[in-house]
């Protein structure tokens, strides 16, 4: 039903954050393939994709190409889950993602539709509840400014989209998918790993 495409670059540590995260939906049979689109990494990020049975691509160009090197090696589904190493997806994320996938193809709006996992602090007291909110808040009203999060899409919308960009940055790449959608937030969250703890 999805195949993720995670985005690496000198991430082993973090890596094993997210993958662990995705354990339970491929347990589930929803996430059918777990690529690692990598950019040139020299740490272990491949040893940890392959010791998690992860199909590892490299592409060391640009990270542009690294990206359209892993959507190439999806070919297990036709919806992508695209996520960035230590991005960790909260419990309960899959039966989320399933019910909007469904709930898309019925209404016939599954091409350019993304559904987005807002993110969520950990840190306690009323500043950093305030600051949620207001990363939210940006995240919601200038959407390209959420290329960070775990996007949920067809794979034929972001082949479409990344089309003419394979030189362009990663970055710009995931924002230029951005605006050419429509977006779906989930009540599902993630939240972002420090590789220095």
């Amino acid at each position: 039903m999805i195949s993720a495409l995670i985005l690496s670059h000198n991430s082993e540590l973090l890596l094993v954050h997210t993958l662990s995260a995705l354990v339970t939906a491929s347990a589930e049979g929803i996430l059918k393939e777990v690529i690692i689109a990598d950019e040139g990494s020299t740490d272990g990020t491949e040893i940890v994709a392959d010791s998690s049975g992860a199909h590892f691509v490299t592409a060391a160009a640009t990270s542009g190409s690294a990206l359209a090197e892993g959507l190439k090696q999806c070919t297990r589904s036709n919806r992508v889950l695209l996520i960035q190493s230590g991005t960790v997806l909260q419990a309960g994320w899959q039966a989320e993602a399933v019910s909007f996938t469904e709930r898309a193809w019925r209404a016939g709006t599954t091409k350019n539709l993304i559904g987005v996992f807002p993110s969520r602090t950990e840190e306690f007291g009323t500043v950093a509840q305030i600051k949620q909110k207001l990363i939210t808040a940006r995240h919601r009203l200038l959407k390209a400014s959420c290329h960070r999060l775990p996007l949920l899409m067809h794979k034929d919308h972001l082949q479409h989209a990344l089309a003419n960009g394979t030189g362009a940055k990663r970055q710009h790449q995931l924002q230029k998918v951005i605006r050419a959608s429509r977006l779906h937030w989930f009540n599902s969250t993630v939240i972002f790993q420090d590789a220095t703890k």
